[in-house]
């Protein structure tokens, strides 16, 4: 994510902050500041309390994702939270469901471990007789802070269990839904409540001047509607091998190919990547018609082996299915894979190729062949 900055690694997890994080830091001097200029350190204090609060929480998202074999990319700090980016979700509903389940109920954990804690210093206050309110969590004090931590954990808790996809709440309902329905129809059904509530939230923060949960709500709405597309598209690349869309008539540069030639076939050809070989006619790497143009740009000549973007790019052998070789160039982010049938070199495989494919399985057509018939 751009504007971000690493601030640590923990269980080989990148933790970074965004560069709006200060807007967060600001936020809550003037909230909890009490408008006292002596007040605002305190009030940016609490503030990162809180933040510590949505990392412990991210990290369980994260940590539970780690034990099913799911890469975590980074958990980026912003001002309306935290987002632990995971390489993929979970395949099967019950590991999402503990996956979704792992942050709120890290917050359960903390706000019941300290509210011990909590209800002792309300005690001492009857004691005082100061009545049985709560401590004021805006002023500094130990049982302030406690109370702090508990009404925070708790309010995280709640507010993150709401049914709205894809927060933690509509990632449990799409893994509920799941065990009885199709995993791209338990998607949409999500996606529509989540988009739904996104609306009540963005209306209800508009008319109460509630930016932060008008932000939240927009978040919510476009999010819902990206992994329904994302699940959608998957979805049409089911039973497909990669050997059955790699396209083995695609041309190859010679590694030693003047950049110009080369650069003027790649811009005519419908080819998004090309393969390079050396004078073996072994595989090299691959170039890209978009990263060629970029370095073209840049006065950069020569043959074009000095243009080939990924020596060693992502392999995957030609039988895996289209889905797998997609997560796994993802999770690399790789823009090109080479296909090869044992040792043997048979193409490239770019996300290019695999759009047109989700495209015209979309619409209606099924291993290149033809469209589907329709019964009935």
């Amino acid at each position: 994510m751009g504007w971000s900055w690493q601030i640590a690694k923990v269980r080989g997890i990148d933790v970074k902050i965004h560069a709006t994080f200060v807007f967060a830091l600001i936020w809550g001097a003037l909230i909890w500041g009490g408008g006292r200029p002596e007040g605002w350190l305190y009030g940016a204090f609490l503030t990162i309390v809180l933040f510590a609060v949505v990392l412990a929480h991210e990290f369980g998202h994260a940590i539970a994702a780690q034990r099913y074999g799911i890469k975590v990319q980074d958990i980026v700090l912003l001002p309306i939270g935290g987002v632990a980016r995971l390489n993929r979700m979970p395949d099967k509903p019950v590991q999402e469901l503990v996956v979704a389940l792992a942050g709120p109920a890290v917050n359960l954990v903390i706000g019941l471990a300290l509210a011990p804690v909590l209800l002792y210093g309300i005690a001492l206050r009857m004691q005082a007789g100061d009545g049985i309110g709560l401590p004021a969590i805006a002023q500094p004090g130990f049982f302030n802070l406690v109370a702090f931590l508990v009404v925070i954990n708790l309010s995280l808790l709640v507010f993150n269990m709401l049914p709205a996809f894809p927060m933690d709440g509509g990632r449990v309902l799409r893994a509920l839904l799941a065990l009885k329905l199709p995993y791209a129809r338990a998607t949409n059904v999500a996606a529509v409540v989540g988009r739904s509530l996104a609306i009540g939230f963005g209306v209800f923060g508009l008319f109460t001047g509630n930016l932060g949960l008008a932000l939240v709500a927009m978040f919510v709405f476009f999010g819902a509607g990206a992994e329904n597309q994302e699940v959608t598209q998957r979805e049409s690349l089911r039973g497909l091998t990669v050997s059955e869309v790699i396209d083995n008539q695609a041309p190859v540069f010679a590694a030693s190919l003047p950049a110009h030639t080369a650069f003027e076939r790649l811009v005519r050809s419908p080819y998004a990547s090309v393969a390079v070989v050396d004078e073996a006619g072994q595989f090299k790497g691959a170039v890209t018609r978009r990263g060629m143009q970029a370095q073209w740009l840049t006065g950069k000549r020569g043959t074009v082996d000095q243009f080939v973007e990924q020596v060693t790019p992502v392999q995957v052998e030609c039988d895996s299915t289209l889905v797998a070789a997609r997560e796994r160039m993802a999770e690399a982010q790789a823009s090109v894979a080479a296909v090869y049938c044992g040792n043997s070199f048979e193409g490239l495989l770019d996300f290019e190729t695999i759009g047109r494919v989700i495209a015209m399985r979309q619409m209606g057509w099924r291993d290149g062949r033809g469209p589907v018939a329709s019964e009935g």
